[in-house]
C-alpha cells in the first residue's frame, strides 16, 4: 500500500487541544469541546499521552495511550483512542501511529500492547488484525449509575 508523504508523529500538549479535538470528537461524539478541555488535563496528570499526525492547525489522526499494569499481561501499553478524520482516511496515518506506538512499547520495556474497539468499527478491526494484533477477549462494562 502506498501512503502520502509521511508526516512526523508529534506528541500533543495542552496547547494542541484545538487541533486534536475535531478528531477525538469523531470517536467520542458524546463529549463537548468543553468536556475535552476539562478532561484531558486530568488525563495527562494520570499519565495519558496523545500523539498525532497533522499540520499546524489540524490533527488528521490521533492516538491516546497510557501505561497500565495488570496481573494477566504485565506492563501494558493501552491505547484509549485511535481515530482519523474522515477526509484523511486511507492515507496510512493510523498505521503510522500504530508503528510509532509499537516501537515505543518495544523500546520502553512493555510486556503487552492492548486496545478495546467497539463492535461497529469493522474497518478499524481489519487494520488491527493486519497490524498483528489478535482478538483476545471481550470487554464488559456498564455505567455505575445503571448498576
Amino acid at each position: 500500500m502506498e501512503y502520502d508523504t509521511p508526516s512526523p508523529v508529534r506528541e500533543a500538549g495542552l496547547s494542541d487541544l484545538p487541533k486534536i479535538i475535531p478528531a477525538l470528537k469523531i470517536l467520542r461524539p458524546h463529549l463537548s469541546d468543553q468536556d475535552f478541555y476539562t478532561m484531558i488535563p486530568v488525563l495527562f496528570e494520570e499519565g495519558y499521552r496523545i500523539i498525532f499526525i497533522g499540520d499546524d492547525r489540524l490533527a488528521y489522526s490521533v492516538a491516546g495511550y497510557r501505561t497500565l499494569n495488570f496481573l494477566y499481561s504485565g506492563k501494558t501499553l493501552y491505547i484509549d483512542d485511535l481515530v482519523t478524520l474522515p477526509d484523511h482516511l486511507k492515507k496510512g496515518y493510523a498505521t503510522q501511529l500504530l508503528a510509532w506506538l509499537k516501537s515505543y512499547a518495544r523500546n520502553n520495556g512493555f510486556d503487552h500492547f492492548s486496545l478495546d474497539s467497539g463492535f461497529q468499527r469493522k474497518t478499524a478491526h481489519r487494520l488491527y488484525l493486519n497490524e498483528g494484533l489478535e482478538m483476545e477477549g471481550f470487554h464488559f462494562g456498564r455505567k455505575v449509575s445503571d448498576l
